[in-house]
């Protein structure tokens, strides 16, 4: 049985924690397998200009990477109904590089997040995910500079 099989018998909720399982461990072909790279599209506001595809979705990640190499997303809760499945929880990460021009604090942050998700096909689709970026550049950059941090992101947009 393959990933998408197995996802499909799990629905959309499966199908997201076998995603976000392999975007924590950074490991993108074994979080490919629950894309339809065809058909994906991901709003992560605040570090994308609107939609983007699959290969601009794995580009995106791999620059926070390199801020925050050890990002990470811990799910409070996952629902679904239907073809679609909402999170809620926190994400957690340290500034240990440059985070889109913005300099490394090596300091850590925790920040409320909620992802939304649409499933055909045993895959996903189409995904939008908010955290709360204002408070992460706060944390990691205090409160002057993470006005900083903020325009290092919304500039290079």
């Amino acid at each position: 049985m393959n990933a998408s099989s197995e996802g499909h018998l799990a629905g959309p909720a499966g199908v997201y924690r076998g995603f976000i399982d392999a975007v924590n461990r950074q490991d993108l072909d074994e979080a490919a397998k629950f894309v339809d790279p065809a058909r994906y599209r991901e709003n992560c506001v605040g570090f994308t200009h609107g939609f983007v595809d699959w290969e601009q979705a794995k580009e995106s990640v791999r620059r926070v990477w390199k801020g925050l190499p050890d990002l990470r997303v811990e799910l409070a809760q996952v629902m679904a109904g239907g073809d679609v499945a909402l999170a809620h929880g926190t994400v957690r990460g340290t500034a240990t590089g440059r985070l889109y021009g913005a300099p490394a604090t090596k300091r850590s942050f925790e920040a409320s997040f909620f992802d939304y998700v649409r499933v055909q096909d045993g895959l996903i689709i189409a995904r939008v995910q908010q955290a709360d970026v204002l408070g992460q550049m706060r944390q990691l950059y205090g409160k002057a500079l993470g006005l900083v941090g903020l325009d290092a992101i919304f500039l290079r947009l």
